[in-house]
């Protein structure tokens, strides 16, 4: 549930110290989940891009019931190099806890591209690269690949693609087709209102998953449909709407508030029927 949870929403942010282009476009966006009509999670999402340079970091907590019976939170970061409209992360990682257990995961990617993979749980840190080097060489952390992603789309107004991820300890393609132009009005849920791509999404393991098939399986049909907007011009698309079917129930996301500040100005997408951190 994790897994796919953060290979589905997760998003950008600005790390102190990690960009050095003058012009950066900075977003913050907000984003509220809803699992079987009950409002679940809370995500905020931040997003810096320079012209050189980029910083991503997302925070996510449970709400409500869901807080009470399984209490997860999770921050993930990513910053590197953009060249050519091209990902190129340098750090990369995550800490979360789920059920009192914590667990952090950090990679450095060096210039040929392989990352290297420190992991720390219940007090002990072990450094290893869990497969072979040769068979990472391309993969993004999660992140990474979901800006690189989002790029893609903002430059070719397209959303069919795939993108080669590495998490720490698994491998995997996250491959989005059957691409469909559709129209978005604003509602109780969301502000925004416009133009989207709509996709299909799945996750393609590779390597590094367990055995037991069932712990991922909990989206019923193992796929889930996202939507694509520019929400603010001139710039990378964003996810604006997310739905899936799990054994739980049907899985919303939407996105209640956006800004972004760019060249001293700032434009603020927001809905007063949802209040966001």
């Amino acid at each position: 549930m994790r897994l796919t949870f953060s290979a589905l929403l997760l998003y950008f942010l600005l790390l102190p110290g990690a960009l050095s282009a003058s012009n950066i476009r900075l977003q913050t966006l907000n984003y509220s989940v809803y699992i079987a009509g009950l409002r679940s999670l809370n995500i905020n999402l931040y997003n810096s891009l320079g012209n050189k340079d980029y910083g991503i970091n997302i925070v996510l907590n449970t709400e409500g019931l869901a807080d009470k019976l399984f209490k997860w939170g999770m921050t993930a970061f990513s910053y590197g190099k953009l060249k050519q409209s091209t990902v190129l992360p340098r750090k990369a990682g995550r800490s979360s806890i789920w059920r009192g257990k914590q667990r952090s995961v950090r990679l450095e990617f060096s210039g040929n591209s392989f990352p290297t993979v420190e992991i720390i749980s219940r007090n002990k840190d072990i450094t290893r690269n869990l497969l072979p080097l040769e068979k990472l060489m391309g993969a993004r952390d999660l992140a990474g690949s979901i800006l690189s992603y989002l790029m893609f789309a903002g430059n070719t107004n397209a959303c069919i693609k795939s993108e080669r991820v590495f998490d720490g300890r698994r491998d995997y393609n996250l491959v989005f087709e059957n691409q469909a132009k559709v129209k978005l009005r604003r509602n109780k849920y969301s502000p925004y209102d416009g133009p989207a791509l709509r996709c299909q999404f799945t996750l393609q393991k590779i390597a590094g998953f367990r055995s037991k098939a069932s712990r991922y399986t909990w989206i019923t049909d193992g796929s889930a449909r996202i939507w694509l907007a520019q929400v603010f011009s001139n710039t990378i698309m964003i996810p604006v709407r997310l739905e899936a079917d799990t054994i739980f129930g049907g899985l919303f996301v939407h996105l209640v508030a956006a800004q972004q500040s760019y060249k001293g100005e700032k434009v603020k997408l927001r809905n007063i029927s949802n209040k966001t951190n």
